[in-house]
C-alpha cells in the first residue's frame, strides 16, 4: 500500500516517526511531505532514513520529476496528516492550500486522515471543533501536554492511528453494523483471593483478530483477562472466571461470535480470604468441579459461533475438532497444533474447518492470519 504522510510544525512530531515504522515493518511505501514549520523540529533527512523515499519539502519540490505535490497526491492510497496542527486542520476544512502539505490535500482523491495536535485551548476553540466535526479525524488524548498544561490535545498513539489509517483503506461494507465479539486470553478460575487456576493463553491471536474485525469496518468488542493495546474505537471487556465470560456475551449479544480464549476445563472449590499454609499442610489437595462450556451454552443462539481448538494430538486433532463442532452446534471451529506453535507464539497455522469443508490457512504471523480469517467468516 502506498502510504503518504503529511507533517505539520508539532512537537508531536516525534511519534509520526513511530507511526511510520509500523507502516514499512507491515512492508507498505511511505513517502512523506512537510510544512516549513515543521522542518524546525526534525529535518527532512530523518523522514528519508526511515522511508528510503525523498521527502517533499518547498525546497526539493521539482517539476521535472515525481517529486511534487501533484504526482504525490495521485500516488497515495492513504493521506495521514499527523500530527496535524489547529493551523493546519482549520485551513483544510476552509480550502485554504499556501503550503505544499495543503496543496497536496487538495489535489488528492485519496481518504485522509486527520491525527490533530494542538494546546487544549487551540484544540476546544469553537472554530477548531467546527474543522474537527467535518474533517476526517482521529481523536485526541489527554493528558499532560509539552507546553505544560493538562488537557486534551495529545497526538493519538502511533499504533492506534495505523489500525484507523487500515480500517480508512481496508473497511468492506459487508462489516458495517455487524457486531463481533471477540474473546482473548485464558479464564482465571480462583482457588482463593490470592490463588487461581489458568493457563497458557496469551491472548495474541485474539488480540489480532480484534484488530482484524475492526480494520475491516465491523463493531468490535473484545472481552479479555489479558491487557491488550487497541484503538479506543475498539471496545475492550476485562473479565477473570468463565462465568464472566459467558455473562459479557449474552450482554453483548453480538452477530458474531469469535471464541478464541482458552476456558479453563475445571475449576477449584473458591475459598473466601486466603488459605493459609499452616492449615494446608504439606500438600495441597484441591476439589475441582466441570467449568461451564461456554459454546455450548450458547448452541441455540441466533448469531453466528467461531470457536478454536489447541490440540497437541496430530493423528487425532482434525477428528476432535469436527466432534466439537458438531456438538456445540458451531459454524465454523479454528483448529491449531500446538506441536507447531505453541501458546504465546507470534505466528500461527489454522485449519478453518466448517460442516462442508476444511482449508488450510498456512503459517504466518497472526495479525495476517486473522485477516485471512475474517475473509473465511465472511462467508460463511
Amino acid at each position: 500500500m502506498n502510504i503518504l504522510i503529511g507533517i505539520s510544525g508539532s512537537i508531536a512530531i516525534y511519534k509520526t516517526c513511530e507511526l511510520i515504522r509500523l507502516f514499512i515493518k507491515r512492508g507498505d511505501n511511505v513517502k512523506v511531505v512537510m510544512t516549513p514549520s515543521s522542518e524546525k523540529f526534525i529535518t527532512p533527512l530523518t523522514f528519508e532514513s526511515l522511508t528510503r523515499n525523498k521527502v517533499l519539502t518547498q525546497e526539493s519540490e521539482d517539476w521535472s520529476s515525481e517529486l511534487n505535490h501533484i504526482d504525490y497526491a495521485k500516488w497515495a492510497d492513504i493521506f495521514i496528516i499527523a500530527p496535524a496542527t489547529a493551523n493546519t486542520l482549520n485551513k483544510a476544512y476552509r480550502g485554504i492550500a499556501d503550503n505544499l502539505l495543503l496543496q497536496t490535500y487538495l489535489a488528492t482523491t485519496a481518504p485522509t486522515l486527520f491525527a490533530p495536535a494542538a494546546n487544549t485551548n487551540m484544540y476546544l476553540h469553537p472554530t477548531t471543533q467546527e474543522a474537527i466535526k467535518n474533517l476526517n479525524c482521529i481523536e485526541a488524548n489527554s493528558g499532560l501536554l509539552a507546553c505544560g498544561d493538562e488537557g486534551i490535545g495529545k497526538m493519538a498513539e502511533p499504533s492506534e492511528i495505523f489500525l484507523r489509517a487500515l480500517r480508512e483503506v481496508y473497511k468492506e461494507e459487508f462489516w458495517k453494523d455487524k457486531k463481533v465479539v471477540v474473546t482473548a486470553g485464558g479464564s482465571i478460575e480462583k482457588i482463593d483471593d490470592v490463588r487461581f487456576i489458568s493457563n497458557f493463553s496469551s491472548g495474541k491471536m485474539g488480540e489480532a483478530l480484534a484488530k482484524a474485525f475492526y480494520i475491516k469496518g465491523a463493531d468490535v468488542t473484545l472481552i479479555s483477562s489479558k491487557e491488550h493495546n487497541l484503538s479506543k474505537e475498539i471496545k475492550q471487556i476485562k473479565v477473570t472466571s468463565a462465568k464472566d465470560y459467558l455473562e459479557a456475551i449474552l450482554k453483548e449479544n453480538p452477530h458474531y461470535l469469535i471464541m478464541a480464549a482458552a476456558i479453563v476445563d475445571y475449576k477449584p472449590k473458591y475459598t473466601p480470604g486466603k488459605l493459609k499454609k499452616e492449615k494446608i499442610g504439606t500438600k495441597m489437595v484441591l476439589e475441582l468441579e466441570e467449568n461451564i462450556d461456554i459454546l455450548k451454552s450458547l448452541k441455540d443462539k441466533p448469531f453466528k459461533k467461531i470457536g478454536f481448538k489447541a490440540e497437541r494430538d496430530e493423528e487425532n486433532a482434525l477428528k476432535y475438532a469436527k466432534n466439537t463442532l458438531i456438538k456445540k452446534n458451531l459454524d465454523a471451529i479454528c483448529l491449531n497444533l500446538l506441536t507447531k506453535n505453541d501458546f504465546g507464539s507470534d505466528e500461527n497455522e489454522i485449519i478453518f474447518i466448517t460442516k462442508n469443508k476444511e482449508k488450510l490457512i498456512p503459517q504466518n504471523t497472526k495479525e495476517n492470519i486473522a485477516l485471512r480469517l475474517v475473509d473465511e467468516i465472511k462467508n460463511l
